[in-house]
């Protein structure tokens, strides 16, 4: 049967879980800090941080859609593939594109920035400062307080952009890219190489750990 004819597996259920939980924690984070809820705030980050950790796992030990080399290509494949955008008759890729690829990188390095920049910050009142702020000075905390501000602002235009990507391929290349995130399902050639869950549990617990380190500020015993 061809790809037209039936929907093959294309995400699993931790990669999609993971998208919108990030979705999710990074939307607490915006109306957290924008209500200066800090307590909340930094409770969000923590859950951002441990997507992010989760997700690059997954990216080497995940599904055969969700590692990293089955679809960060180089420049050139990159150079080819934005030659034929404009194309209304591409098929759906059967993971994401060279183009979608930079997309899932450039988002989760912002994230892990802002996230870093944020563990590193110190408020002004010194309440609600990053669990990592006890290694940098007050000034130095400052000022990674204002490049996580700054650099949240670059996520939020990246945000929008991929956003914009997502309705392009919707109104141009009628490939609805939000659905198979939610089913797991979509038309293309073949189903994705599924793993074991025993490793996402894995790695669960391994990214649990480092969080929960790092909220103690290393100091764990």
């Amino acid at each position: 049967m061809s790809a037209e004819g039936r929907k093959a597996r294309l995400w699993d259920l931790p990669t999609r879980a993971m998208h919108w939980l990030l979705v999710i924690s990074i939307g607490v984070c915006w109306w957290t800090g924008t209500n200066n809820d800090l307590e909340y705030h930094q409770y969000s980050g923590y859950a951002a941080l441990w997507i992010v950790l989760m997700r690059v796992y997954w990216g080497f030990a995940g599904s055969s859609t969700a590692q990293f080399k089955n679809f960060v290509r180089g420049p050139a494949t990159v150079i080819t593939y934005l030659r034929t955008l404009h194309w209304r008759n591409t098929p759906q890729a059967p993971g994401h594109n060279p183009l979608g690829a930079l997309s899932v990188l450039l988002l989760l390095g912002l994230v892990l920035t802002v996230v870093i920049q944020g563990l590193l910050a110190v408020d002004v009142d010194g309440l609600y400062s990053g669990p990592l702020s006890l290694y940098v000075t007050f000034k130095q905390g400052r000022h990674f307080a204002r490049l996580h501000y700054q650099w949240f602002e670059y996520l939020l235009w990246a945000i929008g952009l991929h956003l914009a990507a997502v309705a392009f391929y919707y109104l141009h290349k009628r490939h609805n890219l939000v659905k198979p995130m939610i089913t797991g399902r979509a038309h293309v050639e073949e189903d994705m190489k599924a793993a074991p869950l025993w490793r996402f549990a894995l790695g669960a617990v391994i990214a649990s750990a480092i969080v929960w380190a790092i909220s103690k500020g290393f100091y764990i015993f």
